[in-house]
């Protein structure tokens, strides 16, 4: 059953000097060269467009470049910039693309890829390759081209920051990112959350000679040859010529300016259990949970607080008031969270009522 209404058209058919034809605009050599053209940036005058190139061995890694062209309605695109994304990342699948801007910064466009299918022909068990369980995910925070009459400044570049996500019952569901809050990206690659903020960049300025870096909030750095804990992962920072950034150890050192990075990452377990066992009206019915399935409702840049809804596969004893025998059956339900990115911790929204799930035990 549906409901609802669709927005009305703003025009029922577009007048024919205001549609442009691909090929009239681009030359052919780019697209025999296998561009894949997205559309148009948020102000309108840059058209992106990316491709994917590799060896011709099943062992050669993908590499991934974004494009900037310049839109002019009446001549050929223009490009004005070319970056590649992911740096340095050893990629040996395909990867499904998505470019989003903030709504209120338009210095930089988040690139978030992740993999559709297993690498061919793969048939080492490597930590990168991908099978139907895991899915690797890449994210690359890439400057735009400064507007037009503005002095030239260096920009910066986040190009890789790796996921993985397991899943030990079925395929994990598709990522999710929401760009809402400025300078800030709440993503869910099918595990646990995750919101990475760069903060402390002026508008203009020289070039970024250093960097500051940090996991989630009250956490000291760690040391680069230390292994890393698998909850914060470290971030990759370069500049456009693929130089890396250098961590400062203590900030009040800095001289000119830096870059801050936070991450903050929800254990989602941790938040089932504490939500059913503190707020659920059937908490004494319930035995454990089987699977889960994360979905980002929404994301309100004045306060900070994202809203989470979390699918939830369980097993409970039948209500009390039935007859027979009392053995555990399998349910879902949904579970709606509140996570305050300002300080990390959740609240309970809403809890959903038990539905039996039949046939499975």
């Amino acid at each position: 059953q549906l409901s609802g209404q669709l927005s009305p058209r703003l025009f029922r058919k577009l007048p024919p000097r205001v549609c442009v034809t691909l090929k009239s605009i681009v030359d052919e050599e780019f697209l025999w060269a296998g561009h894949i053209f997205l559309g148009f940036s948020k102000c309108g005058r840059y058209v992106l467009s990316y491709t994917s190139s590799s060896g011709d061995d099943d062992f050669s890694f993908y590499l991934y470049h974004l494009y900037w062209w310049e839109f002019n309605v009446h001549s050929k695109l223009r490009l004005v910039r070319q970056v590649r994304l992911f740096q340095d990342e050893e990629i040996y699948s395909d990867l499904y693309l998505t470019v989003c801007e903030w709504p209120g910064d338009s210095d930089k466009v988040i690139v978030f890829g992740f993999n559709t299918r297993s690498a061919p022909g793969l048939q080492v068990n490597m930590m990168l390759m991908s099978d139907e369980n895991h899915r690797d995910i890449y994210v690359s925070a890439t400057p735009c081209p400064p507007p037009v009459g503005c002095p030239p400044r260096l920009p910066l570049q986040c190009p890789a920051v790796p996921q993985g996500s397991r899943s030990s019952l079925g395929p994990p569901p598709s990522p999710a990112t929401s760009t809402t809050p400025n300078c800030a990206m709440c993503w869910s690659p099918g595990s646990p959350p995750r919101v990475s903020r760069g903060l402390g960049v002026p508008p203009m300025g020289g070039g970024l000679d250093s960097c500051f870096s940090r996991g989630a909030p009250l956490s000291p750095v760690s040391p680069p040859e230390l292994e890393d804990d698998k909850i914060s992962l470290p971030f990759v920072v370069t500049d456009l010529s693929g130089r890396s950034l250098r961590p400062l150890r203590d900030r009040a050192t800095a001289q000119g300016q830096y870059l801050t990075v936070e991450q903050l990452t929800l254990d989602f377990e941790y938040v089932i259990n504490e939500v059913i066992r503190n707020d659920a009206a059937w908490s004494r019915q319930f035995c454990s949970f089987s699977d889960y399935d994360i979905v980002i409702l929404e994301v309100c840049p004045e306060t900070n607080q994202v809203v989470i809804n979390i699918g939830l596969l369980l097993l409970a004893f039948p209500s009390p008031d039935e007859e027979g025998q009392l053995r555990p059956r399998t349910y879902h339900t949904s579970l709606k969270v509140a996570w305050d990115l300002n300080s990390g911790t959740f609240t309970t929204v809403g809890v959903g009522d038990l539905t039996e799930v039949k046939g499975q035990t």
